[in-house]
């Protein structure tokens, strides 16, 4: 029973203390300096998606796929085909590839949108 009174005790002080930081700062203002952050000082590069052919594959110019987390296309459909999607794996609790963020798909990406679907087997998408 000990155990368990210090096991909950913990958890409450840890819960206290991420609410009082989260206090200090408004909501997203830490989320967004911190990912302005990691995109000025190239903390984690995203070569890939500034390649002059891919430019015109991104929805929105300033958010990219970092390099190390990006999802790669492997079925090839035409010669124009490429194996960039702006989209990146993220981390689930037992899996570090346990969901796919990405852009809505533009009139000319609906195809590799399709084929991410198609490869990855995507069971459940949200928009």
């Amino acid at each position: 029973m000990d155990q368990q009174v210090r096991i909950l005790r913990s958890f409450l002080d840890d819960l206290e203390r991420q609410e009082a930081a989260a206090e200090e700062t408004p909501n997203g203002i830490r989320l967004k300096s911190q990912s302005t952050k990691y995109r000025t000082d190239k903390t984690y590069p995203s070569k890939t998606a500034e390649k002059q052919e891919n430019i015109k594959k991104n929805r929105y110019k300033d958010i990219l796929p970092f390099d190390h987390t990006r999802v790669k296309l492997t079925l090839v459909t035409s010669k124009n085909d490429t194996d960039y999607i702006n989209a990146s794996f993220l981390k689930g609790v037992s899996n570090s590839r346990a969901y796919i963020a990405t852009q809505g798909p533009l009139p000319h990406t609906v195809v590799d949108f399709l084929r991410m679907l198609w490869e990855y087997k995507i069971e459940c998408w949200l928009w």
